[in-house]
């Protein structure tokens, strides 16, 4: 948020809530800004206007790019991570980490549909309170909402939120997916590898299908968080009444078409409980997707 309001030092106080000498009435919007390209709405809770020291709160991104929460805090500016507790009316609504940005900023990135409703309390609620933190700091802010939903509203008509309904479109509800769990768990942007969708008519009935090979994705340069040593996730959504259904997600060390249904190589704990290793599972074609129908020979014929 340096790049929009500048902040001056003031040493935060160990252990202690820090009480607002004054603060912001209402929320306001972020306008347009070409030099910074950031845009959004903001509210400074906590403001010292004769240190010219403040606390500030945004929604806020680079127009099209995933929207994303900001703070900033009076005169702390220190490596690392902060706590952000965000109550709406005596309730709280969200429990977050916020990384340090190296501008003053601390951010996280909210364009999943797991914050949708507490972005809808802080434009619907009455009364708000905000806890920053640290393992040595602790702020308590009063979080006004006047004006928050005009505010909120020119954020969300500005910045990217996934849409995830596989029912409607597989191939984009997955690649939203794990853009938002790039962007909201790592801050980092998700790279989607050769493979990481494949249309294919599996079950025969003339319709295109679609399959999602979770492992070809990752977080930058983190690896992926689909693949662990049983496998990697794996979904399969079959064409049914103008619209998909996921017939299959789960772990699979690979999978194979087969006829009247697909063959995936699973991990033990999804075997009889006789078997020593991974197992290969048919799962039969059926009008509602796939079906479980017992374990078979790997490969399959």
């Amino acid at each position: 948020m340096r790049r929009m309001l500048s902040i001056l030092t003031l040493a935060a106080i160990p252990l202690a809530a820090v009480p607002a000498l004054s603060e912001s009435r209402e929320w306001t919007v972020i306008p347009d800004n070409p030099i910074t390209r950031v845009t959004g709405a903001a509210i400074c809770p906590y403001e010292n206007p004769g240190m010219g020291v403040h606390n500030c709160l945004s929604l806020e991104c680079v127009p099209g790019e995933p929207l994303l929460i900001a703070a900033s805090i009076a005169g702390f500016d220190e490596p690392g991570d902060i706590g952000l507790a965000v109550d709406v009316d005596g309730r709280q609504i969200w429990d977050l980490r916020l990384t340090a940005a190296g501008d003053g900023r601390y951010v996280k990135g909210l364009s999943g549909p797991a914050w949708r409703a507490g972005i809808e309390a802080l434009q619907a609620g009455t009364s708000g309170a905000l806890t920053f933190f640290t393992d040595t700091y602790l702020w308590h802010d009063h979080l006004s909402l006047k004006g928050s939903r005009e505010a909120i509203d020119h954020a969300l008509a500005s910045c990217w939120q996934a849409e995830i309904a596989p029912a409607r479109d597989p191939d984009r509800a997955a690649r939203d997916e794990v853009t938002a769990y790039c962007i909201d768990t790592h801050s980092r942007a998700a790279v989607m590898n050769d493979g990481f969708t494949r249309q294919e008519d599996f079950d025969g009935d003339g319709q295109m299908d679609w399959v999602v090979n979770y492992g070809t994705a990752n977080c930058g340069p983190i690896g992926s968080a689909w693949c662990g040593w049983a496998g990697c996730e794996v979904a399969v959504h079959l064409a049914r009444g103008g619209g998909f259904v996921q017939a299959f997600r789960g772990i699979a060390e690979g999978f194979r078409t087969v006829e009247g249904g697909m063959v995936f190589r699973r991990h033990a704990s999804e075997c009889a409980p006789e078997s020593e290793g991974p197992c290969a599972v048919f799962y039969r074609f059926t009008r509602e997707g796939l079906t479980r129908a017992g374990e078979v020979e790997w490969p399959p014929l």
